[in-house]
């Protein structure tokens, strides 16, 4: 029973229980900081695939998170990805003068709402 318990806690990853990822540019270019609170994906496809941005020419870095930090100014709550059914709550943290762009783009691409987080 101990040996299985020990080989079973080894299993573990820091992030296997995470349901959010913070993704931060680590580049020189405009700086890009949001996150990506699970709601209905499969662990391994979230971590995987939905917190893996692929934008060409830039680079990031992604940390898996229990939730999402504080500090947004905008959140795309219940977002559907395109041709699937799956639903994540997206935090933005960048530029707020980029939210009416978001919020448009929340609603009518994602299928979600547009939130704004009460302050602190």
């Amino acid at each position: 029973m101990t040996r299985f318990l020990i080989l079973a806690l080894s299993l573990l990853s820091p992030g296997a229980f995470a349901s959010a990822c913070l993704i931060e540019s680590s580049d020189d270019q405009l700086p890009i900081r949001l996150c990506q609170a699970n709601r209905s994906i499969p662990d391994g496809l979230f971590e995987q695939q939905f917190c893996q941005p692929q934008i060409p020419d830039r680079s990031f870095q992604v940390q898996l998170l229990e939730a999402c930090p504080s500090g947004a100014y905008g959140v795309c709550a219940g977002a559907h990805t395109e041709g699937v059914g799956y639903q994540q709550d997206i935090h933005y943290y960048s530029d707020a003068e980029d939210a009416p762009v978001l919020q448009a783009y929340c609603e009518q691409v994602s299928r979600g709402q547009w939130q704004i987080p009460s302050s602190p």
